[in-house]
């Protein structure tokens, strides 16, 4: 009774251009005991009202979401979709008929692959590195691999900021700018070489630790010296 209840509910809640049926299932199924059955979120979970179907879509399509548990992203599993293509489809048009919200970007790779590699140094590589490995930002977060991820999930992740990253407007990078980035991605697939010298692809962390070693081995050696000095002086 309490499941029907729930069910009848999310369907009063929601607009009456909402998309029902098969998708309110997959919704029901696999989402709403973290989300609520109105979107609205709970203790488990955020609202979903708003994400938009560039948020739906990038959490399911990446394997991110459904989560295993509340608190462990299913990238955990490998970063492999854990619902069908059509699961897929169904729960993002469901998703995103309950609020406005950010549409799915539709990018294509035939940019300026230069001004792509510019923005991507800009914006992306001091946390998803060189070779868009990704790495550690501190704590216990994290910058994924870019290996796997499709042109249009960069694209998603770039709108919507998904966990620590930052959300780019289309003030800040336009849909020209989104080719760009979409182009020098591409161009990178399965390359093995570094931009630049080689620890600017590991990530915020390492990068930090290589500065803090090198400012140890300055004051070693700061130090070394001027205690020679002094024994020299006496």
């Amino acid at each position: 009774m309490l499941a029907a209840f729930l069910v009848a509910a999310a369907f009063a809640s929601l607009p009456p251009d909402a998309p029902r049926g098969a998708g309110l299932d997959v919704y029901t199924s696999y989402c709403a005991s973290c989300h609520g059955a109105d979107l609205r979120g709970g203790p488990k979970g955020p609202s979903l009202r708003g994400v938009g179907a560039a948020g739906a879509d990038f959490w399911v399509s990446t394997g991110r979401m459904p989560a295993a548990v509340p608190w462990l992203q299913v990238a955990h599993r490998g970063q492999q979709p854990y619902l069908t293509p059509e699961q897929q489809d169904l729960v993002v048009r469901y998703v995103a008929s309950a609020a406005p919200g950010p549409p799915i970007p539709r990018v294509i790779a035939n940019g300026d692959r230069e001004r792509g590699r510019a923005l991507f140094e800009q914006n992306c590589m001091h946390c998803h590195g060189a070779d868009m490995r990704g790495g550690s930002i501190g704590r216990v977060d994290w910058a994924p691999s870019l290996d796997r991820a499709t042109v249009t999930q960069v694209a998603e992740a770039i709108r919507i900021g998904p966990g620590q990253m930052p959300r780019f407007s289309a003030h800040q990078i336009d849909g020209a700018a989104l080719d760009d980035v979409a182009t020098y991605l591409t161009s990178m697939r399965g390359s093995t070489h570094f931009v630049g010298f080689p620890i600017r692809a590991g990530g915020a962390v390492p990068e930090g630790l290589y500065g803090w070693l090198a400012a140890a081995a300055l004051a070693f050696f700061a130090f070394a010296f001027w205690s020679g000095d002094e024994k020299r002086d006496t």
